[in-house]
């Protein structure tokens, strides 16, 4: 289920503090609710970059390496996109796999990962595969017809 405004509205927010032009407490209160699962899946993964007490932008001592930068821009593109989030639910899904020690191997949540993890192609995240990100790619919605 794609719900089109709220990933509008997520993604140029989600830009906007990938960029470093709005403070995570900006980003909090902007990021859309929405039974959309990818809205909630990119912003449980982005809640991982920021502080909950410290405001801040991405910038200076925040700031993301590039690397991290290109990753979350795919989070963006997806948001734009039209494709379907198909991967199942799971607490930050743009940050796996997820090393896990004793408490967390005991409550199985190694294999929780693994079902996610083999549900798709995790470097394309949230895509769900290299085609469904070059689709994307080739297929852009924002300034579609300019």
């Amino acid at each position: 289920m794609i719900d089109y405004e709220a990933r509008k509205e997520a993604a140029e927010v989600a830009r906007r503090f990938v960029a470093g032009q709005i403070s995570n407490f900006e980003f909090e209160n902007g990021f859309p609710s929405s039974k959309d699962p990818a809205i909630r899946a990119i912003e449980d993964t982005l809640w991982c970059f920021y502080d909950d007490f410290e405001e801040h932008q991405l910038r200076d001592k925040w700031i993301a390496p590039e690397e991290t930068k290109k990753v979350m821009i795919r989070w963006v593109m997806f948001l734009y996109s039209d494709e379907e989030y198909e991967w199942p639910k799971i607490s930050y899904p743009g940050v796996r796999p997820i090393e896990y020690e004793l408490f967390g191997k005991l409550l199985n949540r190694y294999k929780n990962q693994y079902a996610f993890l083999s549900s798709g192609e995790i470097e394309y995240w949230p895509f769900i595969s290299k085609e469904s990100f070059d689709h994307a790619k080739k297929n852009p919605s924002l300034l579609a017809g300019y």
